[in-house]
């Protein structure tokens, strides 16, 4: 039939087949929709974020503020709680979460000493062995002395290891093989001190070897600054030198780096998520996204600032990365310090 020239019937032909293909094509999107959100993985119960040390440290106030965030944000449709797994320098935290292998549900905090226990021989699990998420900060390692100290500089602090490196004691707040230890041991090799003839007394956190600082037990307390700011306000402590390249802003700008006083040490101490062994991609991915916002969260800015932390936001692949870089490079540094088994 034609009307004017025009093939009806070929024209009813062709709106079929037009009108064929559009619901074939809502109904492909539809099948890829729900495949992708099928696919897709999201916490359905508690989240639990692991700390690998007992209450009070770093990596404890490190958890707590990921936590307070998640909750205030709303970046979770669960509830979080934060699980304190101290010993064997983070062992006992990383095993813990391989108890739930391919579970995205449990998140831990790392910092280097889960590395240097390994390259040390001090624990079999390595990085390799849990699921790399994400780099969040570094920190550098401020030395503290009590206000009345007889150790008034950096210099004093030095000049007495040459002369005997067992009439000062020092504190390893994460093990020996963790970052305060290394920065203590780093600055007396590079101060012509045999590290392995330090004096050092060992404790699970932080604020049990702050504890000990105040009430005398021990010299130097090597720490990450926001331990002992407080106290350095209230005339406590006195910070002698700082482990960064140059001296820090703020609270910290009166703080000679050990570079100021005649010693090359730098050495920085990292802040990082891991998940157990086995994540599917889905949860990975889940983590780059919900990290992610929480590193660009108006409230981890204010954190940061606070706690002198310098935001250095790497994501699971980027992390994986820096994880392999990192162990090369403290294995060579431990290595020098004869700290390898």
């Amino acid at each position: 039939m034609k009307i004017k020239g025009v093939n009806i019937d070929r024209l009813r032909m062709l709106q079929f087949i037009m009108g064929s293909i559009f619901v074939s094509i809502i109904f492909v999107l539809a099948v890829s929709h729900n495949q992708a959100q099928a696919a897709g993985w999201k916490p359905d119960k508690n989240v639990e974020i692991v700390v690998p040390a007992g209450p009070g440290g770093g990596n404890d106030r490190l958890a707590r503020t990921i936590q307070m965030i998640f909750q205030k944000k709303k970046m979770l449709e669960v509830t979080s709680t934060v699980v304190n797994k101290p010993g064997g320098s983070g062992t006992v935290a990383w095993a813990y979460i391989n108890q739930h292998p391919k579970d995205g549900h449990y998140i831990c905090t790392t910092s280097p000493v889960q590395l240097t226990s390994h390259i040390s021989g001090s624990t079999s699990i390595n990085y390799t062995d849990v699921t790399p998420l994400a780099q969040l900060f570094s920190e550098y390692i401020a030395f503290t002395v009590r206000a009345d100290s007889a150790i008034k500089t950096g210099k004093d602090l030095i000049e007495r290891l040459k002369k005997d490196p067992q009439s000062v004691t020092t504190v390893a707040t994460q093990g020996i093989t963790g970052a305060p230890h290394i920065a203590m041991a780093l600055t007396a090799k590079k101060a012509g001190v045999d590290p392995k003839k330090l004096k050092v007394v060992v404790f699970s956190t932080g604020s049990e070897g702050t504890m000990a600082l105040l009430g005398g037990h021990v010299d130097v307390l090597p720490t990450t600054p926001n331990n002992v700011l407080p106290l350095m306000k209230e005339g406590k402590v006195r910070l002698i030198g700082i482990s960064s390249p140059k001296r820090l802003g703020g609270d910290l700008a009166g703080v000679p780096t050990w570079r100021e006083q005649g010693v090359d040490a730098v050495i920085g101490n990292w802040r990082g998520i891991v998940g157990p062994q086995g994540m599917s991609q889905e949860q990975i991915a889940y983590w780059d996204i919900v990290l992610a916002k929480l590193n660009d969260s108006d409230e981890w800015t204010k954190e940061s600032e606070k706690g002198l932390w310098g935001k250095d936001y790497m994501d699971s692949k980027e992390s994986k990365k820096f994880l392999d870089a990192e162990y090369n490079e403290l294995k060579e540094l431990l290595t020098a310090l004869g700290m390898v088994k």
